[in-house]
């Protein structure tokens, strides 16, 4: 019978930090989606006839909230969850500012590293601890 053996076996001794690569990656990402869209909608912005809907500041608010929440590493599920609720209702507003800067595939990334945070959990580093 025949077995394939991983080119690199080393590094899978690295495979303890996937999970915090993860997790930074999107909370950096998220934190500056939702620093963008609020800088953008904010009353200081060149734009004074754009006032922000209540929504907007509910998306932004929650976007910076897990953003900040998935970087330092506490309540990481919860966050993902709200991340993955978050992209599926932008990804399917067609007309949302963020999917026309982002793009739906980018998006899709960003939903499919949540729903992989969801089941591995926030890794090393993190206030979480698994039980």
């Amino acid at each position: 019978m025949f077995h394939l053996v991983t080119p690199l076996p080393a590094l899978l001794d690295y495979s303890f930090y996937a999970p915090l690569l993860l997790r930074l990656t999107l909370g950096v990402y998220i934190l500056a989606i939702g620093f963008s869209a609020h800088r953008k909608n904010s009353p200081d912005s060149p734009d004074l006839h754009v006032e922000m809907s209540p929504l907007q500041i509910l998306f932004s608010g929650l976007f910076i909230l897990a953003g900040l929440s998935l970087i330092v590493g506490i309540f990481v599920q919860i966050s993902a969850i709200i991340v993955v609720i978050l992209m599926l209702i932008t990804i399917s507003d067609k007309t949302s500012r963020l999917t026309h800067e982002l793009g739906r595939a980018e998006l899709s990334l960003l939903l499919i590293i949540a729903l992989s945070l969801i089941v591995t959990g926030a890794g090393p580093f993190a206030i979480d601890l698994p039980l």
